[in-house]
């Protein structure tokens, strides 16, 4: 992540939505929850945690979730969004948004969704763009 494009619109990985105040939002391609997304901060200092951050910065990267959130909460209409700051694998503050839905389209109800859950599979990748084009339009009032 720390060597990460910044300027592309593309990091393979996934589609930029938002270049934030701190951080940039991808729709990710991985994953087979329609809505996945990884907030990556990409300023200086470089820093794993966002307790690390000076209180200005840690607003702003706050402040890029909660705009992502609310995009997808817009758009996918879910049951439930989970926001997850880890960082045990990549030392590098990012943070996982992901949609929840009811009934069969959540592979995990009631818990946690497991890692093979959010890496596994792709995306299918005409309605990423679709849905990155619509997420952008939402974002841009953010």
């Amino acid at each position: 992540m720390c060597a990460n494009d910044y300027t592309s619109d593309d990091i393979g990985w996934g589609i930029l939505l938002r270049r934030g105040e701190a951080a940039n939002a991808y729709l990710w391609r991985q994953g087979q929850v329609r809505g996945y997304c990884v907030l990556i901060h990409r300023g200086a200092p470089h820093v794993a945690e966002p307790t690390d951050l000076p209180e200005a910065d840690a607003a702003a990267y706050w402040r890029d979730t909660l705009a992502l959130g609310r995009a997808l909460t817009a758009f996918y209409e879910p049951v439930k969004m989970n926001y997850s700051t880890l960082g045990n694998v990549v030392p590098h503050l990012h943070s996982h948004v992901c949609p929840r839905y009811a009934g069969e389209s959540d592979p995990a109800p009631g818990g946690p969704l497991p890692w093979e859950v959010l890496g596994g599979g792709r995306q299918d990748e005409a309605q990423l763009l679709a849905d990155a084009s619509a997420l952008r339009v939402l974002l841009g009032d953010a």
